[in-house]
């Protein structure tokens, strides 16, 4: 749920002229983004499969 929020409130952001923050955000969600592919790489590489043992 965290992820999708971003868009609306960069959205919102930019409506308001505040496009600092709109960057800001925008920043987050290139991490976050890159935290959840790293996670699901983690997952799909040993997670699941030990968990299918």
């Amino acid at each position: 749920y965290e992820i999708t929020r971003y868009g609306t409130l960069i959205a919102w952001a930019k409506q308001l002229g505040r496009t600092d923050c709109a960057n800001v955000l925008a920043n987050n969600i290139k991490e976050e983004q890159a935290t959840d592919r790293k996670l699901t790489e983690i997952a799909e590489a040993k997670v699941n499969l030990q968990a299918a043992e």
